[in-house]
């Protein structure tokens, strides 16, 4: 039984009521408590956050949190992270879902043929797809996935899906296997896309169709990618315990050797590794988080160098990013500062991800007051992958908070706020 419903006998459609207009943040987090017949001590001790954080938070004195923050005050509210993320009118970004594709990409995830009983063989009657023409697509929608260009991506999408789907009915024997392996990839390319700009749902659903793939694929680490994938997806859902179970699982399944297996083994079971850490922090389990974290190390001390992975980066440089990510999110942000001096200056690490490590170093600098580091490390997140910040929920936030205190009118971060279209 979920302990908040007791609190008070609203029904979850007038909680979601209660935040599903243009309000602020602190507006939403204040309007679902009160429906939730909570003071704000109460709500602070139920998502174990301060109550000062509560109250400024309410009073926008602050525009946002820790991600681990945020998920806890709103499994307190019972109700999904995205409804008190997703629709805030002066930090979300608008998704024009038709140019992004997400419609198209919906209708392929739910496609008639996957449907038992109701699939078509013969769903593509000219010649059929060329197994090396598909890699070479695939190698580039992964390219896009990795630059956050999400209308490039959105473009590409269902026709990539569809040809691959084709491709699994029309051939057979190895390239009929090669074919289901590419299906599954490119689900999952669609389903993180689908959960990164707040479909989570849909995400879930590419995610068990890139499953079904893989299985017929015989393709274990492809399997155990997708797992990680849906870890990510829980976070994002705000599941964390689900999303640490579904990580550790997947890397008990794998027990790789350090010595005897490939790097390639050991790099995925420390992407999971990584996925359970994230997961534990966020869910105020920070030994526990430290403990995974230190294995995923383990692991990329073990493989030597940067890999790539079903388009997911794994060795020391990301390694070190989780790291720093973890001291964040636990609101260490001068120990956070101090590892990033141990983040290899070469390491590679794709756009999106360089992005993500560069918001981390912002809040970071932003929490110890030392706001011009903040700015010029959203400038370069900017830089890095300019349509992957105009979407990332956080990233606005802390652009808005540090544009209303800054003091000039026309200072850079007030600048980068009018160009995300941010109301400061």
């Amino acid at each position: 039984m979920n302990p908040y419903r007791e609190v008070t006998a609203v029904s979850p459609s007038e909680v979601n009521n209660a935040v599903s207009d243009d309000a602020s943040l602190g507006v939403r987090i204040k309007r679902a408590r009160k429906r939730r017949q909570l003071t704000q001590e109460q709500l602070a001790e139920r998502a174990e956050v301060s109550a000062d954080l509560v109250r400024k938070l309410e009073q926008e004195v602050r525009h946002t949190a820790s991600m681990s923050s945020l998920t806890r005050m709103a499994r307190a509210l019972d109700i999904e992270l995205s409804q008190l993320l997703g629709q805030v009118g002066a930090i979300q970004a608008g998704v024009d879902e038709e140019a992004v594709g997400i419609l198209a990409i919906r209708d392929e995830l739910s496609a008639l043929d996957y449907f038992p009983g109701l699939g078509d063989d013969n769903v593509f009657d000219d010649q059929p797809p060329d197994i090396g023409q598909l890699r070479v697509a695939l190698v580039e929608a992964e390219r896009i996935r990795q630059h956050g260009s999400f209308a490039q991506l959105g473009a590409m999408l269902p026709g990539l899906l569809a040809e691959a789907r084709a491709a699994t009915h029309a051939l057979s024997g190895a390239d009929q296997v090669a074919a289901f392996g590419l299906l599954s990839e490119v689900l999952q390319i669609a389903s993180t896309m689908m959960t990164g700009l707040g479909k989570p749902d849909l995400g879930y659903l590419g995610l068990v169709r890139a499953q079904e793939a893989a299985e017929r694929s015989d393709d274990e680490l492809l399997h155990a990618m997708n797992v990680s994938a849906l870890s990510w997806v829980f976070l994002k859902q705000g599941r964390l315990a689900d999303a640490e179970a579904a990580a550790l699982r997947q890397a008990a399944a794998l027990d790789p050797d350090f010595i005897r297996d490939a790097p390639r083994r050991v790099a995925v079971w420390g992407i999971l590794m990584l996925r359970a850490a994230s997961a534990a922090v966020r869910d105020k389990h920070a030994d526990r988080g430290e403990e995974h974290l230190g294995l995923a190390r383990m692991a990329a001390a073990r493989v030597g160098r940067d890999h790539n992975l079903y388009a997911t980066p794994f060795g020391p440089t990301n390694a070190g990013i989780a790291a720093v990510n973890a001291a964040v999110e636990t609101e260490r942000f001068d120990r956070a500062l101090v590892l990033a001096d141990d983040v290899p200056a070469d390491g590679w690490v794709p756009p999106t991800w360089r992005s993500r490590y560069l918001l981390d170093l912002a809040i970071a600098h932003s929490e110890l007051d030392q706001d011009e580091a903040a700015v010029d490390r959203l400038l370069e997140a900017e830089r890095v992958t300019p349509e992957w910040l105009r979407y990332h929920t956080l990233g606005r936030q802390t652009v808005r908070e540090l544009a209303e205190r800054a003091k000039r009118r026309r200072a850079p971060v007030q600048q980068l706020a009018d160009r995300l279209e941010i109301e400061v």
